[in-house]
């Protein structure tokens, strides 16, 4: 939101000078104008958008920013390999506990999977690789407190029964947030 700067401020580390036109997110530019510090720019009072610049006109090898945009939501985005084994896989043998590296690492993002409409989470590797890891029931509690620039390791124990007799995969993990302060484990 734009808005005129009628008594010098600050934001963020950014100074604002009176007088001054800036674009501030929503709910900042309402307090500013609440306290006193800005106020609603008049008409003509902001500059006109300079044409190919936020307007999509900029051409790129002769096609607009915004249809190669359009392009991109086409095709399905590059995932990195998934981490935890799928419950098939460990159910027919071809999967074992020692066959699965322990993954040790920052979560980079939280998504949802486009196809299976199942919960993810992006960890990078202090080698730098990236690993896909979807929520399970085992480990429902880890996505439900992981934020991304936490830090996690998880294990996977393998297949294991419940006392109702339903077989799930099960985890051991770790999480701590980006300042190393324990946040879960399990």
């Amino acid at each position: 939101m734009k808005v005129k700067v009628k008594e010098r401020f600050e934001h963020e580390g950014d100074e604002f000078e009176e007088g001054e036109i800036v674009d501030l997110p929503g709910d900042t530019a309402e307090r500013a104008i609440e306290r006193g510090f800005a106020e609603e720019p008049e008409e003509g009072e902001i500059p006109p958008i300079d044409p190919g610049e936020g307007t999509g006109e900029t051409v790129e090898n002769g096609e607009t920013i915004w249809s190669e945009m359009e392009e991109s939501l086409d095709e399905e985005p590059d995932l990195p390999e998934r981490w935890n084994p799928s419950r098939d896989d460990v159910k027919s043998g071809e999967v074992s506990p020692k066959d699965v590296d322990d993954l040790l690492g920052v979560v980079k993002r939280l998504d949802v999977h486009r196809k299976y409409d199942t919960p993810m989470a992006v960890v990078e590797t202090p080698g730098g690789d990236e690993a896909t890891v979807f929520r399970q029931k085992a480990i429902e509690d880890l996505f439900e407190a992981m934020e991304p620039g936490d830090r996690v390791a998880i294990r996977f124990l393998g297949l294991e029964k419940s006392s109702n007799g339903y077989e799930y995969l099960n985890y051991r993990y770790e999480l701590r947030g980006p300042d190393g302060e324990k946040k879960l484990s399990r």
